[in-house]
This record gives C-alpha cells, structure tokens and sequence, in this order.
C-alpha cells in the first residue's frame, strides 16, 4: 500500500472518508449488513485469485483482529521484529473488505484495496472481516490458511459500542441500549455474530482453518502463538517465541505506533477514545444491566444450543 501513500497519507484519505460517512446507513448484500461499497468489493471477490500461500486473518469486528494479525505478521516474518516495526500493520495486513470512496482515492490516484492486495508478493497476510459465505470461493478451493478468532460477544458488543463513539460520540454516548438492541438482532455491520461465529465454528476441524479464542490468548499468549507459528508451518525457536510474545502483548502493542491504529485517528488521541482501548475479558459488566445480561443469556443458548460452541 505503501506505493500508493505514506502512513499519514493514508490517515488524510480515511479523514475524508469518516469525515462525513461514518456511521454510514447499512445496506445488504445477500442478506449482510454492510458498509456502502462493501458490496461491490464482495462481488469482486467471487472471481478474486487467492494463492495457496496466503494467510487470511478473518473476524468478527473488535473479537481481536488487530491483536491476532500481529501475531501472525510477526511468525510470517519468522520473528524478525525489526523488519515488522519498519511497517505500520495496516500495510504489512492490509484489510481487503475496507472502502474507500473513488473521490478519496483519486486524491491520491490510490487504486481499490483488493487491487492493491492483488500486487503484494507472497507470502500475503490478508485481514477481513466478512461472513465466510462471502469471501473468496477460491480460499476454500486452494486450501489457504486462515486464521478465525472468536470472542465473548458481550464483550464484542461493549467494544463496538466504543469504536462507533470514536467517530461520532454525539450519537454513541447517547445510548448504548441503541447497539444493543442493534447486535441482539444481527442489524450491524457485518451481520449477526451467531451467524458468523458458527460459520467458521463448523469448520474449524478443517486443515487449512485454525481457531482461535481472545480469551485463551489473553490466559496463555505464549502457547497460542505457538498454535499460530505451527500451523503456518514455522518452526520458531524458544528465543523467538518468547519475542513475539513480548512485541504482542497489549501494553507494548497500544504504545507502538506500528501496531497501534490510533495512528490513523489523532483526533481520538486528544479526546481519550482510543482504537486500542483495555483489550480485557469481562469488560461487558461494566455496561450491561441484569435485563441485558439476562436476554444475551437467552440468545447465546438459543443461537449455539447443539453447536458444541459455548462461553465461559
């Protein structure tokens, strides 16, 4: 991407974007939430050549995404972490479903993010967050790996509540309630989480996917990166894991600022509303009321009842 704009071009491009279309109405594409323009990059995708060498990081909004394609940037680059901290993530796992609208774009003469992802060399670390029935056919064809992280989805609610208080704190800190009854009902960017969780949940014995759960990596990061480092095929040493582990931890993550989005987003900096924010379990009983709690409970065991998918 880096051949199209600097770190603080790309900041400017998305500005103008943000500016005046987040939160943007939602429209649908088989039946998906989703931001305008999402669309046409998923149609694109039908035909979209993937190789076999590829690693998609692919999750719902705010269940980790930033955290785990770090960890798997840094095992792709056998652990050279110098070679990581001269790129922003955003370049080095470039997020193939993000818009940004042709006025934008031209300002730099900046190309769609799929045609960008299609010029990087191999190996490429890809990011989505799509449904897994919308993204490439040919992922699913050539067996490439992809890395799927799942998260308490009270916690996820809380984090988007956050995210969307980032770009417009006037309609966020008015009521929490509103995404709640949002998520409750799957009408947010991207579709239901149920939806999407159980997707990649069915799959998950399958060779090429590997699994994840945030709360396991928040109790054992260590172990979990070594997870990730086998099934790319690394065999890393103790010394190198141990590194990766130490670069990934959220401490040291919030304070990079090649990791660390908020990079893009000084504005929140000044204001406290950070992309990075607490990266904690349990966060969600701090804003759910009992009634809440009680109908998330409900939904959780009626949408995963047999599924073998559970939460702590």
């Amino acid at each position: 991407m880096e051949k199209y704009v600097t770190l603080e071009e790309f900041r400017d491009v998305l500005s103008r974007r943000f500016s005046d279309e987040f939160p943007a109405v939602l429209s649908e594409y088989e039946g998906v939430p989703l931001l305008p323009e999402v669309d046409e990059v998923v149609r694109e995708l039908k035909t979209y050549d993937v190789r076999e060498d590829d690693c998609w990081v692919v999750t719902y909004p705010k269940a980790g995404t930033t955290w785990v394609q770090e960890i798997v940037s840094c095992v792709m680059h056998d652990g050279n972490l110098q070679a990581v901290n001269e790129r922003p993530t955003m370049f080095r796992v470039p997020y193939i479903d993000q818009t940004i609208p042709a006025r934008a774009r031209q300002w730099k003469n900046m190309p769609p993010i799929p045609k960008i992802v299609a010029e990087m060399p191999s190996p490429r670390v890809i990011k989505s967050h799509l449904p897994g029935q919308l993204l490439p056919p040919q992922l699913w064809q050539k067996q490439a790996k992809l890395v799927y992280v799942i998260r308490d989805p009270k916690d996820v609610i809380v984090s988007l509540f956050h995210f969307e208080k980032m770009f417009d704190p006037e309609k966020a800190e008015k009521s929490f309630a509103d995404l709640y009854e949002r998520a409750m009902t799957g009408k947010v960017m991207y579709g239901a989480w149920w939806d999407h969780y159980l997707y990649f949940w069915k799959r998950r014995h399958e060779p090429n996917v590997l699994l994840l759960r945030f709360e396991d990596l928040k109790k054992d990061l260590r172990g979990n990166i070594e997870r990730v480092s086998l099934f790319l095929g690394k065999n890393l040493s103790a010394a190198i894991l141990d590194a990766i582990e130490e670069h990934c931890t959220f401490s040291n993550m919030k304070k990079n600022p090649m990791t660390n989005m908020d990079t893009l987003y000084p504005d929140s900096i000044k204001t406290g509303r950070t992309f990075m924010r607490k990266g904690n379990v349990g966060g969600w009983k701090d804003w759910f009321t009992v009634a809440q709690n009680e109908a998330m409970d409900a939904l959780i065991k009626e949408k995963l009842h047999g599924t073998g998918l559970t939460f702590d």
